[in-house]
């Protein structure tokens, strides 16, 4: 049996929790440290689908997360200008959620960070050495979905 520090699961914990000081750190030192790593990906999300109309529902779902949670932080991020919620014509019901010029320029400033530390992390990484270790990622989400509770998981 493997010692402990060696599970999967844990040293994939330890490696998330590693990444996710080092981003807060960077987005602290370029002064966007008010965007919450949720923020960021909601951000990443609508700059993506900048070409149609994206919903609270359509976050909920690709996200799996929750409709109060992203309630909460769809407010926040409106309250902090990254966002703006406008009706459609349509339904007066419905709201779609667009990123305002603040969130445009955001998302460009963490994805040239994203750039950079995904160029320091394969820093000494052969091309086929980051090959396995894409097969081998692929490999866990699929037996994470064997069981049915990771379905819902978007591919990234």
């Amino acid at each position: 049996m493997r010692r402990k520090e060696e599970r999967i699961g844990f040293e994939i914990r330890m490696l998330d929790h590693m990444l996710a000081r080092n981003m807060q750190a960077h987005v602290r030192a370029a002064g966007i440290d008010e965007i919450t790593l949720m923020h960021g990906w909601i951000i990443r999300y609508l700059y993506a689908n900048r070409d149609r109309d994206v919903f609270q529902k359509d976050i909920e779902k690709d996200f799996s997360v929750g409709r109060s949670t992203v309630t909460n932080v769809i407010k926040l991020m409106e309250k902090k200008g990254f966002i703006r919620r406008e009706s459609v014509e349509h339904d007066a019901r419905l709201k779609k959620v667009i990123l305002t010029e603040k969130g445009i320029l955001s998302h460009e400033t963490m994805e040239h960070m994203i750039d950079n530390m995904d160029a320091s992390l394969m820093e000494g990484i052969e091309d086929e050495e980051l090959e396995v270790f894409h097969s081998v990622i692929r490999k866990l989400k699929e037996n994470l979905k064997k069981d049915g509770i990771c379905d819902n998981f978007s591919e990234s």
